[in-house]
């Protein structure tokens, strides 16, 4: 087997792997990405992708992480462009209607928090909304809460960039390269990783593998306590994307209807648009029948023609794209990043919401690993909050 050095390893090339990798290499550290399939395969490219703070407003470090996000995708739109990204910048709509007191009350109340963290949002009458969205149907009393900074990406194709921009700093990014074991010293420092394509050589190694993060940390170390032990579950959800609906581009930002049967709305880069919904996602899994996964869709593109006059509905289904993601998601709701306790070198980032966080996870654990002190954005999500792990 051949063997190569590196200042750091990232395992996994997804979002939050391939961002990590470049903000390391932006720093001068020669990088690895190692990645046991190809780029983006797994939740990366299963993602609604919608780029917002505006869901999570109930805790204010939480809040402020994902706010950060948004911030270093403005960043890297100032140095490498929009298109080059795969960013869509065109805000978030959420859409109540004000006879309906409780979703209203609880859109008015997510503006009032919005607004006490300093975050751009303001709130629109059904005047401003038939302007915004002249597709959609809507009833004369809608009114919605306008998040004019959140964005939507093209997950796949922005992994694809950073992994070019790894490259370009004279990193490695390694696809069908399946990480086998770490290697340790007596006293716990990390000193390289086996993989099935040579063994490497480094002190610092990051696992970024979303939900399989117990089974791959377990694997690594032998030790397969953390299968079990590590505090993270997989929440699946399905994602539909049709075909290119053109001549009409039936919404131009994030739309999500609260006014109703719950639905998801945002325009994909393919011309068409993506749907999802949270009640939806509990009716499949990623072991789901395909007949199930069409059943579950159909529901969810008759939704969308009742919204969206003029189109096709279920009608499209056999065009659609029809995914099933596992997003990771911590015990507590918050995001696990940092070293593992006792592993020296051996650093973790598990959360969902990995598409917003992506940034800001990545630029905050460079900082972490490259003078070894902790950021205090970073502080709240160390991992040593968790018992048991070390």
């Amino acid at each position: 087997m051949s063997t190569s050095k590196f200042d750091a390893i990232v395992v996994g090339g997804g979002i939050v792997g391939c961002t990590a990798a470049y903000f390391l290499a932006r720093k001068g550290l020669k990088v690895a990405v190692v990645e046991r399939e190809s780029l983006a395969c797994g939740t990366s490219s299963k993602s609604f992708a919608w780029i917002n703070g505006t869901s999570k407003t109930a805790d204010e470090s939480y809040h402020r992480l994902n706010a950060k996000g948004l911030a270093g995708y403005c960043d890297l739109a100032v140095e490498f462009g929009e298109q080059a990204l795969g960013l869509h910048p065109a805000g978030s709509l959420q859409i109540v209607r004000t006879s309906d007191a409780t979703n209203l009350a609880t859109s008015r109340e997510k503006l009032r928090q919005l607004e006490a963290l300093g975050y751009p949002a303001t709130w629109v009458d059904n005047n401003a909304l038939r302007t915004m969205e002249p597709h959609l149907s809507l009833t004369d009393d809608a009114e919605g809460l306008y998040a004019v900074s959140d964005m939507n990406l093209n997950a796949p194709h922005f992994v694809r960039f950073m992994a070019e921009q790894v490259r370009a700093l004279g990193g490695a990014v390694m696809e069908g390269c399946a990480a086998q074991a770490l290697e340790a010293r007596e006293d716990g420092q990390i000193t390289g990783l086996n993989t099935d394509g040579g063994v490497l050589k480094s002190e610092t190694v990051l696992l970024a593998v979303g939900p399989s993060t117990p089974e791959v940390l377990s694997g690594l170390t032998g030790f397969d306590g953390f299968a079990a032990r590590f505090p993270m579950r997989r929440v699946p959800g399905l994602l539909v994307r049709t075909p290119d609906t053109a001549p009409h581009k039936f919404v131009r930002r994030v739309v999500y209807f609260a006014d109703g049967p719950e639905l998801h709305v945002l325009p994909d880069f393919n011309g068409g648009v993506r749907i999802g919904a949270d009640d939806t996602d509990g009716m499949t899994d990623t072991d789901s029948p395909v007949e199930e996964l069409r059943r579950v869709a159909c529901i969810l593109l008759e939704r969308a023609k009742e919204r969206l006059p003029g189109f096709v509905g279920a009608a499209c289904i056999d065009e659609c794209t029809l995914t099933v993601g596992l997003r990771p998601y911590p015990d507590d709701g918050h995001s696990l990043a940092g070293p593992l306790p006792g592993a020296e070198g051996l650093f973790i980032i598990a959360t969902h919401s990995g598409v917003t966080l992506a940034p800001a996870l990545g630029h905050l654990m460079a900082a972490r690993i490259t003078t070894g002190q902790t950021p205090d954005m970073l502080k709240p999500f160390l991992l040593d909050r968790v018992k048991g792990l070390g």
